[in-house]
């Protein structure tokens, strides 16, 4: 994995490498009174890495959501399955069915 990794990484930096080549004219961007020139690969990259970031700062809030849900999960698993293992452990209680004529809440029986 980490060798396909390296390969993907090297793939990366040459095709940007030559995209920067080929895209190297001087360009101007206007924003109201904001003005930058440089090259047109070089502002396309920017461009691409601040949309990166912008997407990963938007994405954190709910990383760290899912990660508190996800220890508050585990919690409760642990929980149940210590629970589970103490009711497998104690043997269970066996009750006897109600008989109609000691069952106080029968009605009819006590006619």
């Amino acid at each position: 994995m980490k060798v396909f990794y390296i390969i993907m990484v090297v793939l990366v930096v040459v095709a940007a490498v030559i995209f920067a080549l080929q895209n190297s004219a001087v360009i101007t961007i206007s924003f109201f009174s904001w003005a930058i020139s440089g090259s047109l690969s070089l502002l396309l990259i920017m461009t691409l890495a601040v949309g990166f970031l912008l997407g990963v700062l938007l994405m954190v809030p709910s990383v760290f959501r899912r990660s508190r849900v996800a220890s508050g999960l585990k919690r409760q698993v642990s929980a149940l399955e210590k629970e589970k293992s103490k009711a497998g452990q104690a043997p269970a209680e066996v009750t006897a069915p109600a008989d109609s004529e000691t069952d106080p809440d029968n009605v009819e029986a006590k006619r």
